[in-house]
């Protein structure tokens, strides 16, 4: 078993290095095909201006056409995708990688050309008659684009003329992804002190399952010092990112109003009445949370639970130990996930033997953990930095869920595994209630069993309360930005007010430096990178819920389920598999009953 010395990646069947003649083959095969688009451009841009006149006969003779340039976009998606990939991950390891960045400035500079080059014959199919539309899709390729361009169809109403969105696009790489890109810089090269010695900020950000309080105060409010130093540029970055996004919908609105909610809840494959349903029932079940918090509290023996403790490990006992080696807590997941099935235990070998997992600590090492993958080979990968603490396991559990929802998929067309986030935490969250479980199973003591139980308490306050709060400060501060350019201070009331909102009196104080030390609010790509964690949390305990009573019938349910992600809604998805109603509160009730008896086999030991 590999240990953390040679836990790392092996992408070299990708490409061998920065210097590999592939990469430079690569990226001229995405510069001749964006001519190929680039030529297309005007005759597309003259057609969806026939169909804002309602002329459809010109549309119907390029049929053929446009379905062989659509294939030649799905083909050159996939080398796209392999470059930034290969970039990104390298990157992750090392923030200081100029060859990485340089890579990921190249292909950000030619996807910006491309996304320009594209828009038109994409406006046309999303803007096209319903028979027409129908007819491109019966086609061996671009039927895999079903469900995607459908979904998009429902905003017709808000799109832009041809010329608007080509600019809007070509303007979002210097705009709104280089104001998320500056936040990366920021955050992959910060230096933290803490007494007298200087670490990166994911090392330093993993202190906060450190077992001495003294220590996780000291590297929070270290981690938080160093975000001061920044907090202009931090909140230029918040502002920016949402005055973008306003105006975007702003402009979008002039037919029908496009609210960020409404946006959102498309990305997620969620309505609105989903959404709803979700928080106003978790907001009725926020004591979950609390009790949560307030019983870590008591355990540590302190009052209240200050925002460096949330992540806290059980004060250690000389029944269980303190550090879990990597080649331990590969067996524990084996261990788990078999009691599923096989299958799922084989992969997770499977991810180390392939060298896809890294999690050995690197200097100017990303913060954070994340699962990724190479579409080209259908591959995943695994990024994280362990330490050995039990809430590592978990991570690692949870990205390795993560990496088997991509394999089980791994046959499907490729557009139709790009799932939303809300469905993406399914396999991960439920990997993570695997491996807990399995744990308090095989728990020789009730001091091994409040451990494991510990990290349900974590889970509940973390998802039950945090995300909730982190929900809340966005919206709060979405709405301002539409008004006026938020300053410091007042970022700080909001983040601070938001937090009153759920965790209430539960905390001794409140971290009002979180918007800027939390990567998700500062991600262009996507707004409300936080409620999908509280649904993933609470859809996988319902799938959960449902392991026992089907027994050797479930593991094959539940990975029909994870195959149908990219292509249903989730309501869709939950009815047609099991036969539940998201839309309404029982079905979240229902979920928040399991982590209930959680909270209150924790009371009982």
């Amino acid at each position: 078993m590999k240990d953390l010395q040679t836990a790392s990646w092996d992408n070299s069947n990708i490409y061998k290095n920065f210097q590999d003649p592939q990469i430079a083959r690569d990226l001229e095969t995405i510069e001749e095909r964006t001519k190929v688009f680039q030529s297309k451009s005007a005759l597309y841009n003259n057609l969806v201006t026939q169909l804002e006149n309602n002329i459809t006969t010109d549309l119907y003779n390029e049929m053929e056409l446009t379905k062989q340039l659509t294939r030649l976009y799905l083909d050159t998606d996939v080398v796209f995708y392999n470059l930034a990939i290969y970039a990104s991950m390298a990157n992750s390891v090392n923030a200081l990688n100029y060859e990485a960045k340089a890579q990921l400035d190249k292909v950000m500079m030619l996807s910006n050309e491309f996304m320009k080059a594209i828009k038109p014959l994409q406006l046309c199919v999303q803007r096209s008659p319903a028979d027409f539309f129908m007819a491109f899709l019966d086609d061996e390729r671009t039927k895999e684009l079903t469900f995607k361009l459908t979904q998009s169809r429902k905003q017709l109403e808000n799109l832009l003329s041809v010329n608007e969105e080509v600019l809007l696009t070509g303007f979002s790489m210097d705009g709104l992804n280089a104001w998320g890109k500056l936040y990366s810089d920021i955050s992959g090269s910060m230096k933290v002190e803490i007494d007298g010695k200087v670490l990166g900020l994911a090392t330093a950000k993993n202190l906060a399952s450190h077992e001495d309080r003294t220590t996780r105060e000291k590297a929070y409010r270290a981690v938080n010092k160093s975000w001061q130093q920044q907090e202009i540029s931090a909140c230029a970055i918040l502002n920016s990112i949402n005055g973008w996004r306003n105006e975007n919908f702003k402009v979008r609105s002039t037919k029908k109003e496009l609210h960020y909610l409404d946006q959102t809840c498309l990305s997620a494959s969620i309505t609105r009445e989903t959404l709803q349903a979700l928080m106003s029932t978790t907001y009725d079940k926020r004591s979950v949370g609390q009790e949560s918090l307030n019983l870590m509290a008591k355990e540590l023996k302190i009052d209240r639970l200050g925002p460096w403790d949330v992540m806290a490990p059980m004060p250690s006992t000389t029944t269980v130990p303190s550090k879990i080696s990597y080649p331990e807590a590969i067996g524990i997941l084996k261990a788990a996930f078999a009691e599923v099935h096989q299958d799922m235990a084989d992969f997770a070998q499977m991810m180390v033997d392939k060298n896809w997992i890294d999690c050995a600590d690197s200097e100017n090492r990303a913060q954070g953990a994340y699962c990724s993958g190479f579409p080209g080979v259908r591959e995943p990968r695994v990024f994280m930095t362990y330490d050995g603490s039990m809430g590592n396991v978990l991570t690692l559990a949870h990205e390795i869920g993560h990496a088997y929802h991509s394999w089980v998929m791994r046959d499907i067309p490729l557009t139709e595994t790009s799932y939303p986030m809300t469905l993406a935490e399914t396999a991960s969250i439920f990997a993570e209630t695997l491996v807990r479980d399995y744990l308090l199973k095989i728990s020789k003591s009730n001091e091994e069993k409040k451990m494991i139980l510990w990290q349900e308490l974590e889970s509940a306050q973390s998802l039950m309360i945090n995300i909730p709060a982190r929900f809340e400060f966005e919206q709060r501060f979405v709405e301002l930005r539409k008004t006026k350019n938020v300053t410091v201070p007042e970022t700080k009331d909001l983040m601070v007010a938001s937090q009153k909102y759920w965790y209430e009196e539960t905390l001794s104080e409140y971290d009002e430096m979180f918007w800027a030390s939390k990567l998700h609010f500062s991600m262009a790509g996507r707004s409300f990178y936080n409620y999908p964690y509280l649904f993933g949390y609470l859809f996988s305990l319902g799938i959960y819920a449902k392991k026992d009573s089907l027994g050797a019938d479930f593991h094959s349910k539940y990975v029909e389920l994870l195959r149908d992600t990219g292509r249903m809604t989730a309501e869709d998805l939950i009815l047609k598999h099991f036969n539940e109603d998201i839309t309404k509160k029982d079905f979240w009730l229902k979920s928040i009953r399991i982590v209930e008896n959680s909270v209150e086999k924790f009371k009982k030991l």
